[in-house]
């Protein structure tokens, strides 16, 4: 999957490596015309097709509504009937007449005008009430939609289906995990991993993450616990460790996908769990329930692995770090320094250590979303020690002192380091 960064980065390699005498320019030219044309963006004339059909539907939808009264049920039925047949019939023909984006569309659309119809049933024949009934058979129908037609937007359709299907079970058992959700989230995921589509990758992520979320239990969001600030940060590890690995060793682009929303994650709840201890009202501890240990289990050896097996330790190991240290935040909540002023001093440098490790890895690595996260989670963490202190003013200035020249001597020792952990070009060419 070359996403816009990737490209912007080949395009500056490309001139760099004509200038160098490295590539010729043919050459060059050639591989711009072979990403054109095998990851070309949306075109002009399939996104005015796209917004045509969506304005014809809407101008439908209006006229239908406003006359919906004075139509005869099976009027309405064969309304419906007929819209969904036309817009299928529309698709398979821009599939043949080579256009498989306006067909996509025309999918999306017969899709829409299938949920709506199923709506609309149940209020003509008076059918029981159960939405989330009706968001499952909307998921069957996009489903199939998308493996007959290869229709991503019926495929995006039906993700979000998914999860307001099992939002509605859930809700209503008020209970644990729904595992239920696995019944139409796996085909739909087989579907993803087989498309080359950055939204539906993530989507698919994030009907993933919905469930990960949930399955601790309803009655743990009826009434807030910490524990789950600990239970999220865990999972954020565990996403940016996937995403991590699965760039570093090529993986399905779906699993890339994991990354932004894990590293977004990780930089909410550990600004949060900084906020909490330097209040003394808020500095307690949350309860390690169950699935805090479960998420553990699974981000810290996945963390250890993506450090031991990645092609490019260098990487690698800052990342590891990171995510180790963060990591480690919550247990000070749990230990019996959290209101002190040393759970105060070890969690604050515990989230600067990490912010640091991850620009260092993203910089090593090339990766700008690491470095951005490791900023703006350094940037926000200062905000908030300046705006709320760590004891006196003076403490406060002594713990910035002390963090800077840790950082320097890190800083001069880190070219020696990666010095070591680079061989020699003479090594490699042997």
């Amino acid at each position: 999957m070359l996403t816009g960064s990737y490209r912007k980065r080949l395009e500056a390699d490309l001139i760099r490596w004509v200038d160098g005498g490295l590539l010729s320019a043919d050459s060059a030219g050639a591989i711009r015309r072979s990403v054109a044309r095998e990851h070309g963006g949306f075109g002009l004339p399939a996104l005015l097709g796209l917004l045509g059909g969506l304005l014809i539907a809407s101008s439908v939808a209006a006229f239908v509504a406003a006359n919906w009264e004075a139509i005869p049920r099976l009027a309405k039925l064969g309304m419906i009937l007929t819209g969904i047949a036309v817009c299928f019939a529309l698709a398979y023909r821009l599939e043949r007449g080579g256009s498989p984006r306006g067909g996509d569309a025309a999918t999306t659309c017969g899709v829409l005008i299938f949920a709506a119809g199923l709506a609309l049933v149940g209020q003509m024949y008076h059918l029981p009430a159960d939405w989330p009934g009706g968001s499952a058979l909307v998921a069957l129908g996009a489903l199939a939609a998308a493996f007959l037609m290869r229709s991503s937007g019926a495929l995006a359709i039906a993700f979000v289906a998914i999860c307001a299907w099992s939002f509605g079970r859930w809700e209503e058992a008020r209970a644990g995990a729904h595992f239920g959700f696995f019944i139409l989230y796996l085909p739909a995921l087989w579907l993803a991993l087989s498309r080359d589509n950055r939204l539906i990758h993530h989507l698919a992520v994030l009907a993933g993450l919905f469930w990960i979320g949930a399955a601790p239990g309803y009655w743990l969001f009826q009434r807030f616990d910490y524990g789950l600030l600990a239970y999220g940060l865990a999972v954020s590890a565990f996403y940016v460790a996937l995403g991590t690995i699965a760039l570093d060793r090529g993986g399905p682009g779906l699993l890339t996908a994991c990354l932004p929303w894990g590293l977004l994650g990780l930089v909410v709840v550990l600004n949060a769990e900084l906020i909490r201890i330097l209040d003394n009202e808020e500095a307690r501890s949350g309860r390690a329930f169950l699935f805090v240990f479960y998420a553990y289990a699974v981000a810290v050896p996945l963390t250890i692995l993506g450090g031991v097996a990645a092609r490019d330790r260098r990487f690698a190991w800052p990342l590891a770090g990171a995510l180790l240290l963060a990591l480690l935040v919550p247990a000070v909540f749990w230990s019996g320094i959290v209101t002190g002023m040393a759970g105060k001093i070890i969690v604050a440098s515990l989230v600067l250590l990490a912010a640091t490790a991850l620009m260092a890895a993203g910089a090593v690595g090339g990766i700008r979303r690491l470095v951005m996260a490791g900023s703006v989670l350094f940037g926000v963490a200062i905000l908030i020690l300046l705006w709320q202190t760590i004891g006196t003013l003076l403490d406060q200035s002594l713990f910035f002192l002390i963090a800077g020249a840790v950082l320097l001597a890190v800083a001069s020792g880190a070219r020696r380091l990666f010095a070591r952990l680079s061989p020699p070009a003479e090594t490699e060419a042997a």
